[in-house]
């Protein structure tokens, strides 16, 4: 008993010496700084009946860089949204327009959509730029919605008077391949041999 007690004792002491020993320190994960120096427009992005609004940052070598690549960027912010309305806009059309054969009304539907990236922004006005304390610069731009909706009419009459070409000219193909079928070519050729 006396070997046991004695046993316990040892095993408490360096029990005790073992939690007073200090570890290994522990890495603190250190967190990102927060980001204040944020302009408002760009953190609640205003919303406007008649304008499309693109958001654009950028930090790069230079002020003046920095500032031309965020105003682009809020450009092309624009662009996308665009393709986005004009798509859902298209697939609208193509609905109310669905009848006849689909192949012809889905290629008439993915021709527009890819022209939508070449509508111009002239009419985009940049309409706040902020310099924030780091050299991040950003940028807000506007784009009418009546703008838009001139451009993609645009495209609609150009692609159906495409479409009304095209179908003229297969119904000319079609005429002049029955009309081969009825009374065949001869070669003036074949009839001297």
């Amino acid at each position: 008993m006396k070997r046991t007690g004695i046993a316990l004792s040892i095993l408490t002491i360096l029990m005790v010496i073992a939690s007073c020993a200090s570890s290994a320190p522990v890495a603190q994960v250190e967190e990102p700084p927060e980001r204040r120096d944020l302009p408002q427009f760009f953190l609640n992005p205003p919303m406007y009946e008649d304008q499309i609004v693109g958001l654009g940052m950028a930090k790069m070598s230079s002020d003046n860089v920095s500032r031309q690549t965020a105003v682009m960027r809020a450009r092309t912010d624009i662009a996308f949204q665009m393709d986005t309305r004009v798509e859902a806009m298209m697939t609208d059309y193509f609905q109310e327009a669905g009848s006849g054969d689909e192949t012809q009304a889905i290629q008439f539907v993915e021709s527009i959509s890819k022209q939508i990236a070449n509508i111009d922004l002239q009419n985009a006005k940049t309409v706040e730029v902020y310099a924030a304390m780091d050299g991040t610069w950003y940028a807000m731009v506007t784009y009418p919605i009546r703008q838009l909706v001139t451009e993609v009419g645009n495209l609609f009459e150009r692609n159906e008077t495409a479409a009304f070409a095209e179908f003229k000219a297969d119904e000319a193909a079609r005429r002049l391949e029955a009309s081969l079928e009825d009374k065949p070519l001869v070669s003036t050729v074949n009839e001297e041999m």
